[in-house]
């Protein structure tokens, strides 16, 4: 029972729980080391569990429908990192944090986007179908992007890349399939605060384990980390923004979905994808974008309550408009 309220509670309180699980991982550096082990585990975790709250015919129907999904593909392994490339080229950035902000540009969503969007009230449908694509597709876009930035000495290990994959989409889907017949779907729908809190507590996991070796540092250089910071914030928000102003037309729900995706990048299987070889910086970078990410569905929250509310004081178009 102390399980079962202990879960309900972190999927009521999962857009404060987020950041708060940075924030433990930079106060209690040990802590961090001790779960980093898990960090595999709790990614293939978060998103068995985010599959095992959707409805999976929906799944199949938006997997029918291509357009959407294709669109925000595009925009996020093409048009956006490519935007970035000449941006940071005419604002004269320095070779380092150009590669950083290309790199976070270039990066499919992070696979915990569909529950940032089950967090606040979404189908999660997009993000699912989104995270898988792109995922899939990254090898074929990263290669040439790569090409752009010579300077740089970035490598992209394929082999590395196609092992993440096959752990990181093929067995949450194997998992989920396995479980929603061993358990039914109307039983997980009864329970669907606990694979909530199960989530948030997974994500929890893994923003604690990857702030590892980032206090070390902070304290040996808070500047650096500071700018760090401040570069993954700005990013962040504008990808966001971006995201949000591109999918607008296609509807409220679609377009906070694709803020989601366009805004909460997985900077891990980049550093992965690329072995290494984009420095200690992107290391770092890459955790240290987890705290203005894991603050997404916090932030988001007024913006889209308000959007509803905005929507259901709107009058309904006229029939045949």
């Amino acid at each position: 029972m102390l399980l079962r309220g202990l879960l309900a509670m972190l999927d009521r309180q999962a857009r404060w729980a987020l950041p708060a699980g940075v924030l433990i991982g930079i106060a209690l550096p040990g802590l961090a080391s001790t779960l980093r082990p898990l960090l595999t585990a709790a990614v293939i975790g978060m998103l068995t569990a985010a599959l095992l709250r959707l409805d999976w015919n929906l799944l199949g129907r938006a997997l029918l429908r291509p357009a959407l999904p294709t669109a925000i593909a595009i925009w996020q392994l093409v048009v956006s990192p490519l935007l970035v490339w000449a941006g940071t080229a005419l604002a004269g950035l320095p070779p380092d944090l150009r590669l950083l902000l290309v790199l976070q540009a270039a990066a499919p969503p992070i696979g915990s986007a569909a529950v940032f969007a089950l967090i606040l009230g979404l189908d999660g449908i997009l993000a699912v179908v989104g995270i898988v694509a792109t995922t899939l597709l990254l090898p074929l876009t990263l290669t040439p992007l790569v090409g752009l930035l010579p300077q740089t000495g970035v490598q992209v290990d394929l082999v590395a890349f196609f092992t993440r994959v096959s752990l990181l989409v093929v067995v949450p889907f194997v998992l989920a399939w396995a479980l929603r017949h061993m358990i039914g779907t109307a039983r997980l729908a009864r329970h669907a605060d606990l694979l909530g809190g199960a989530n948030v507590a997974l994500m929890v996991v893994f923003a604690i384990a990857v702030m590892d070796g980032v206090t070390e540092r902070l304290l040996r250089d808070p500047g650096y980390i500071g700018l760090l910071l401040l570069t993954a914030s700005i990013a962040t928000v504008v990808l966001h923004v971006a995201g949000f102003a591109l999918f607008r037309h296609a509807g409220m729900g679609t377009a906070y979905s694709a803020a989601l995706m366009s805004g909460n990048r997985n900077m891990g299987l980049m550093l992965v994808v690329t072995a290494g070889s984009a420095g200690e910086a992107f290391s770092l970078y890459v955790a240290i974008t987890q705290l203005p990410m894991y603050c997404a569905p916090l932030v988001l929250g007024p913006f889209l309550r308000r959007s509803r509310r905005h929507a259901a004081r709107s009058p309904a178009p006229p029939p045949g408009s």
